[in-house]
């Protein structure tokens, strides 16, 4: 087994009633060693129920825990009271997945996009959520002989801009920056930034991860937020992008996906602070 994956771990997954995250957590649950714990979080309850399942069909000999959490209203008390039953000394590793997020409003361009409210909603699922479980995950887990890892799901358009979806580049390149002042902050983190490729600029979409600070960036994953842009964006040649045939021919598949991120955890391969492709050998 791979010396990253075999050590008693404890995961904190976000986002993990559905798509990626659902997949990630099923992944990884497959490659824990036992008395490893998964900390599943999301809104919709059935679905964390679901991915309970799914993950405990694969692997019986861990734990999967499960809370419902409405990140556009969290803070570090109620994320506190989550961490709290975790025993920090039965881990090797404390790992960190941020994966809950949004698009935001489709219907505005940038140059309406001029609601402070509206702003203040996306950003507190989007950037504020993230940093106060950042700073709640460092603050319960500050063992010397662990290591912490940090994985935020982000995507090319934090740092290409896109029609239509402001809100989600301004979140993504907001999160991105958060988590390089951390790792600057903190030298003894690892960075990689996951870059799907130039020619695909336009139809790029998700991954992210970070730390060691691993950003995970690959090419369109077809999931509930591409449909939700593909059929809403204001913008008629977005929609056209999202739904041609050549768009099409680039989508990679969810599970595709999360095996890859599983992967170059486990390869600890890249450089520090340097980017690799989804797409490379």
């Amino acid at each position: 087994m791979n010396e990253f994956w075999s050590r008693r771990t404890c995961v904190i997954l976000t986002g993990a009633s559905k798509g990626i995250g659902q997949c990630l957590a099923v992944e990884i649950g497959k490659l824990l060693v036992p008395e490893s714990t998964i900390v599943l979080m999301a809104r919709d309850t059935n679905g964390l129920e679901k991915t309970k399942e799914m993950v405990n069909k694969e692997n019986s000999d861990i734990l999967v825990e499960y809370y419902s959490v409405d990140f556009y209203n969290s803070n570090a008390t109620m994320f506190e009271k989550i961490v709290e039953p975790i025993d920090s000394t039965k881990y090797e590793l404390f790992l960190l997945i941020h994966n809950a997020g949004s698009v935001g409003n489709l219907d505005h361009l940038a140059a309406d996009m001029n609601d402070p409210d509206e702003w203040n909603k996306y950003m507190l699922l989007n950037l504020y959520s993230v940093t106060c479980l950042t700073s709640v995950f460092l603050s319960k887990f500050n063992s010397d002989t662990a290591e912490r890892c940090i994985v935020n799901i982000t995507s090319l358009l934090g740092i290409e801009p896109f029609k239509s979806v402001g809100y989600y580049c301004v979140g993504k390149a907001s999160r991105e920056m958060f988590f390089r002042v951390l790792a600057l902050e903190n030298p003894t983190l690892n960075i990689l930034s996951y870059s799907p490729g130039k020619n695909l600029l336009d139809y790029l979409f998700l991954v992210l991860i970070k730390l060691n600070c691993l950003y995970f960036i690959l090419g369109p994953v077809l999931t509930d937020m591409y449909t939700n842009i593909s059929l809403n964006s204001k913008d008629e040649v977005v929609r056209e992008q999202f739904t041609s045939g050549q768009q099409k021919q680039y989508i990679v598949k969810v599970e595709d996906t999360c095996q890859k991120l599983v992967n170059i955890l486990a390869m600890r391969s890249y450089k520090t602070g340097g980017r690799v492709d989804y797409y490379d050998k």
